[in-house]
């Protein structure tokens, strides 16, 4: 099989546990880009938070392609956006509401990668590692402070494992119907819209280019990973990765500290 587009996942897939992509990695997927092979980046994080490992691995200009904010966004690595889905206004009203009644910790993000929260006593910490990823500032506002025509791509709830374990129920009962709820990373638990997800904006990036789904490769580790997983062709999971993962994976590789990601592209797509 020729592999021609090799969709990756960073946080615990790309990136080892310094969030750091290794000399490793960055050699075989240097390889793959000299072959011709598409890579694209697809994260739940914002352009900003994408750009620099992007650059790190020559991934540049309008003929690549990056997956941000968990799929809402389909953009080249000069940041034209190619697609864009967002959150109401008012679903972004009812969901602060929600956050309130129940006493969490949350965040939002808009397509300018700004990270937006209200008022507290003191500040999540995963609230404040989504701002600095971001690099955009953290602005503490309540909706009726923002335009009533303001949208966000995806909102998150914060909180450690026990917190968002003990939620993660009511939220799914809450929102599912309507929204995309996953899991995306410790301290992240976070609504999309509906159709908004990994897989389907594989889908829609692959079609614009003529390739085959069973001509891509795609490697991940958590549960937002999935939908692409079980669309592409070689749906890789990482040795570090849930279990649900590796079971609908083709192919279990190395850990993220291990070079998993070098380890499978040099495995299934190299000449």
């Amino acid at each position: 099989m020729t592999y021609k587009l090799i969709a990756i996942d960073l946080d615990d897939t790309l990136l080892n546990t310094q969030k750091t992509i290794s000399k490793g990695n960055e050699t075989i997927i240097k390889r793959a880009l000299q072959q011709g092979i598409k890579i694209v980046l697809c994260s739940g994080r914002t352009h900003n938070a994408v750009k620099n490992y992007a650059d790190q691995l020559g991934i540049l200009g309008d003929e690549q392609f990056l997956i941000t904010n968990g799929g809402a966004i389909i953009e080249t690595a000069s940041q034209n956006i190619l697609y864009e889905e967002a959150l109401s206004n008012q679903f972004y009203r009812d969901f602060v509401s929600f956050v309130k009644k129940n006493k969490l910790h949350y965040n939002v993000v808009d397509d300018k990668s700004n990270t937006y929260t209200s008022s507290e006593k003191w500040f999540d910490k995963y609230t404040i590692a989504q701002a600095y990823e971001n690099d955009s500032g953290l602005f503490i506002r309540e909706p009726d402070e923002l335009p009533d025509d303001f949208q966000i791509l995806k909102a998150i709830i914060n909180g450690n494992k026990d917190e968002l374990d003990n939620i993660s129920d009511l939220v799914h009962q809450t929102y599912d119907k309507d929204y995309f709820v996953v899991r995306t990373g410790e301290g992240f638990l976070e609504v999309f819209p509906q159709n908004v997800n990994k897989g389907s904006a594989l889908k829609m990036l692959t079609k614009k280019l003529n390739i085959d789904l069973e001509n891509v490769i795609a490697i991940g580790d958590r549960d937002n990973d999935i939908p692409m997983l079980k669309l592409a062709g070689k749906g890789i999971a990482m040795g570090n990765g849930q279990p649900g993962v590796k079971d609908v994976a083709d192919f279990v590789t190395k850990d993220n500290n291990e070079d998993g990601v070098g380890y499978a592209i040099e495995k299934f797509a190299l000449n």
